[in-house]
């Protein structure tokens, strides 16, 4: 058993021994100069750009009776959202693959839903004709959209990828505050009026984390992929009795983290690189 035991630590420690040789191998071409080590965007450039997003969600039909079911017995109902995002932003690489910048930032969504419990085809059988129409319950018949603008201050370090002149990575912090705009109100139906409007405002501020891969085009172009990896926030948002029908004031705050705070994924982005000027 105590020889079992020796065997079986020697052939851990050489596993680790070989797998950290190809692994050191991979970093020392990052930073090795004679391995590949290449300046993806040198010091004093700066880059202009836009980077923009666009999720679309859709669940179930616009029909009478259409909607997601579970297993064919639960119909949860339908809806649809869209949710977008656009931002011209601006960096100036104050050392070689390392760039402070500014951003400026337009995002919201529309969302519609009907959304409803429907138990007949699981209890109908048990109730008669009369009562089948309580088994159709209604969780939220409603729209929301929200318009939201913001800044952010961005700090963002690039990797040549392998030595490449074309290819590479990047990561990127992001300190941000926006303030949002929010609208919703029960979908009429057979010409019903609006009622039960809800206008909500609020703020909020925290921390973002991207990593993504950029590609150099031609004629000093960059074409940027980014996906949010983590990020925090802060917000308050308040209701006012003024702008709604609602007999109080009200308000809330929270604070959150999650992996993507906006529930956009990737987001595209093209900017234009203008090289430092070169001593005469």
């Amino acid at each position: 058993m105590k020889k079992l035991s020796l065997l079986i630590a020697s052939l851990i420690v050489c596993l680790a021994a070989n797998a950290q040789s190809p692994i050191k191998k991979i970093m020392e071409r990052f930073d090795d100069p004679e391995r590949g080590h290449s300046v993806f965007i040198e010091k004093g450039s700066r880059t202009m750009g836009i980077s923009g997003s666009y999720r679309n969600l859709r669940a179930g039909g616009t029909e009478a009776g259409d909607g997601f079911s579970i297993l064919s017995l639960l119909n949860m109902g339908s809806g649809q959202a869209h949710i977008w995002r656009v931002a011209p932003k601006f960096n100036w690489f104050l050392a070689d693959d390392f760039a402070l910048g500014v951003r400026l930032e337009y995002s919201g969504y529309r969302v519609d839903t009907d959304l409803r419990l429907d138990l007949t085809n699981v209890l109908g059988e048990f109730v008669g004709p009369e009562d089948k129409e309580a088994l159709n319950v209604t969780i939220s018949n409603r729209h929301w959209h929200q318009h939201s603008g913001g800044f952010a201050v961005t700090a963002r370090k690039y990797l040549s990828f392998f030595g490449s002149k074309t290819f590479g990575v990047f990561g990127e912090g992001m300190l941000f505050a926006r303030y949002a705009a929010t609208t919703s109100y029960p979908i009429p139906k057979n010409g019903e009026e609006l009622t039960q409007r809800r206008f909500n405002q609020g703020i909020g501020v925290g921390l973002k984390g991207v990593v993504g891969l950029a590609v150099k085009l031609r004629e000093g172009s960059l074409i940027t992929a980014g996906i949010p990896i983590v990020g925090i926030e802060y917000s308050y948002t308040l209701q006012d009795k003024k702008k709604n029908d609602i007999p109080n004031k009200a308000s809330m705050s929270s604070f959150k983290i999650a992996r993507d705070l906006d529930l956009i994924g990737i987001q595209i982005a093209y900017s234009r690189v203008i090289a430092p000027k070169k001593k005469k």
